[in-house]
Formats: structure tokens, sequence, C-alpha cells
């Protein structure tokens, strides 16, 4: 019998249909290929010359040829890059090389550390706990304190603002005469006559 072979992918997801040798995530990126690169080649070729001008294009044919065609262990363009930029800048931090009885002394100081740090927060745990049990009293006390001096502070503004008012009042009154005194003074004993009989009017 002839040995029958069936051609099994790997993923069943990883099939696309394929429509004149390409798929259609790589028909999108040559159209697109051939609407960036043909409209820059023929405008840039003039005005900076044809060799920048087919770095230029290179560069951007390259880019999307990569998005569109290239799959580096069956991720797209979209999902590997991520993965570069946290390897490359995010996680490429320089490994030392640190010898067992380095690496044996940095334990023992965390250590340390850790033990003393639980200490001093059962110290201040204690302190607060005792402070806790005077607390509650004299919260209530102070709060009812604070209360009152409230109180007296609204009944101080309310009723401090009258008598205030009319000191004002008396002080203007005041002004006023001292005012009309001295301009009486100023004048002429004739002019005060006068002003005595209009009045007397």
């Amino acid at each position: 019998m002839d040995n029958i072979e069936i051609i099994v992918f790997d993923e069943i997801n990883d099939y696309k249909e394929k429509i004149y040798f390409f798929n259609l995530r790589q028909w999108v990126f040559t159209i697109l290929i051939i609407i960036f690169v043909v409209p820059t080649y023929i405008l840039l070729k003039d005005k900076i010359g044809e060799d920048l001008t087919s770095y230029i294009v290179m560069a951007i044919a390259g880019v999307l040829g990569f998005i569109g065609f290239v799959k580096i262990h069956q991720l797209p363009a979209e999902k590997i890059i991520p993965y570069w930029f946290r390897h490359i800048f995010l996680f490429s931090k320089p490994i030392k090389y640190i010898t067992d009885k380095d690496f044996n002394d940095k334990d023992k100081l965390k250590k340390i550390k850790e033990q003393n740090k639980p200490k001093k927060e059962k110290k201040k745990g204690t302190v607060k706990a005792k402070k806790s049990v005077k607390s509650p009293k004299q919260s209530k006390e102070k709060a009812e304190k604070q209360k009152q001096e409230k109180l007296l502070k609204k009944a101080k503004k309310k009723y401090e603002k009258k008598p205030k008012k009319t000191v004002n009042k008396e002080k203007k009154k005041k002004n006023n005469e001292d005012e009309l005194t001295q301009k009486l003074s100023k004048l002429t004993k004739e002019q005060q006559d006068v002003l005595l009989k209009l009045l007397g009017k």
C-alpha cells in the first residue's frame, strides 16, 4: 500500500486563505507600500536627489513590509514590537557577577534589617496602645470644649458687632461737632451774629 501523508498545520488558527499568493494582511500592506513609496519617490527625487530618496523609500517600504509580511515565533509585528521594547529598554540591565560570599553577606544584612524593623514597630504600637486607653475620655472632653469654644466665638461675633456700630456713630457725631466748633471759632463776631439771627428765624 502507498503511504498517505496528511499535511497538518501546527495551529489551525494560523491558517489563512490566500488570494493570488498573498493573504489579506499582505495584500493590504503591499497596497500601502505602493501608495506611500511611489509618490514619495516622484516628489523627492528632483528636490533631494535620487540617492537620498532611494534610502527614504527603502526605509518606508522596509517598515511596512516588516509589519505586513514578517512573523517571528508565529507573532505578527504589532505583538512582537512590545516584547522588543520591554527587552531592550525596560529590562536591559547589566548583570553583575557576585561571589557566593558577597551573596550570603547581602542575605545576612537583609535578615538583620528585617529583624530590627518589627521591634521598632512593636515599641510604637505599645505607645499607641497606651495612648488609646486614655484617649476615648479625653477625646470626648476635647470635642465638647471645642464645640463650646466655637459656640462662644459665634455668639461674640453676633452680639459684639451692634455696640461697635453705635460707638462708631457716636464717634462720627463727636467728630462732626468738633469740626463745626472749629469752623465757628474761625468766624468773626459779625459772622457769628449773622448765623445766630438766621438760625433764630
